[in-house]
């Protein structure tokens, strides 16, 4: 046999090896899990859903401006549901400003998984409190800030702002929706405020919410519609205004990440 023929013969009887392609590994962030962007994506949502109520429920934010800031108490009880919590590293002082570093250990195994620092003293009012105060406040910030930084997707999911209140300027606080008035004494005919309908001012401000969430306005219309019984917007009352807005937040960081996680596999498939 020709060392040609053998060479041959070799080829045809070597065997062929198929390598399957690795399961996807599963990613961990804090106690949510998933193998996909898209199941991770499903569980942060239903945690955005439930951390939404409490923070409803326990009214820990404040308006600025016509948008909700989350306080560090609902950062906390963020963190705290993701399977971390705060500690304090350490907090210095230079010429009456404190300045704080704060890190996220998780309960699980104590890693740190985001640390910030932050500080107090120098602005108004605080330059003028007491030492004990400032140094609470630069603890404070640094704690919402660490959070932020690992959590503000899951905060936006919730439909709130990415930013701790605590980390604005001391501007004046501008509500979108009015502040209560209390009904006269023994007027029990006079209806709620959170039974009154919005104003026009509020119907503006809806309206511009849902252009800038880039969601169908019919879409949002027809869950009214079928939530409340209610033809129009300008039927709302000031309960469903405040729901609608966190529902209208909910669906667009829903829709921005689906988009982003259908990037992410298209990119995966022509990678494969």
């Amino acid at each position: 046999m020709t060392a040609a023929k053998k060479q041959v013969n070799d080829n045809t009887n070597a065997l062929t090896v198929t390598t399957a392609a690795a399961p996807p590994a599963p990613v961990s962030l804090g106690i949510l899990q998933g193998t996909s962007p898209a199941a991770l994506m499903s569980g942060a949502s239903e945690m955005a859903g439930e951390l939404a109520k409490m923070i409803e429920a326990q009214r820990l934010w404040d308006p600025i401006n016509g948008k909700k800031y989350v306080k560090v108490e609902g950062w906390t009880t963020l963190a705290v549901m993701m399977g971390v919590v705060a500690r304090e590293v350490q907090t210095t002082e230079a010429d009456g400003i404190y300045t704080a570093v704060v890190e996220l250990v998780r309960m699980s195994d104590g890693a740190c998984i985001s640390r910030a620092s932050a500080e107090c003293g120098e602005e108004k009012p605080w330059n003028a409190r007491a030492r004990y105060a400032r140094r609470s406040m630069a603890q404070t910030r640094a704690t919402g800030k660490a959070c932020r930084l690992a959590f503000s997707w899951v905060m936006s999911l919730a439909g709130y702002e990415p930013t701790p209140f605590e980390e604005m300027p001391n501007d004046p606080v501008v509500s979108a929706v009015p502040q209560p008035i209390r009904p006269p004494v023994n007027d029990n005919t006079r209806p709620s405020v959170a039974d009154s309908r919005i104003t026009p001012q509020q119907r503006r401000m809806l309206e511009g919410k849902i252009a800038e969430s880039g969601l169908e306005r019919e879409r949002i219309k027809t869950w009214v519609e079928r939530s409340w019984q209610v033809d129009h917007f300008n039927a709302l009352t000031n309960d469903q205004l405040n729901k609608l807005l966190i529902k209208i937040g909910q669906w667009a960081a829903a829709e921005k990440a689906l988009a982003q996680a259908k990037v992410v596999q298209e990119v995966s498939d022509e990678t494969v």
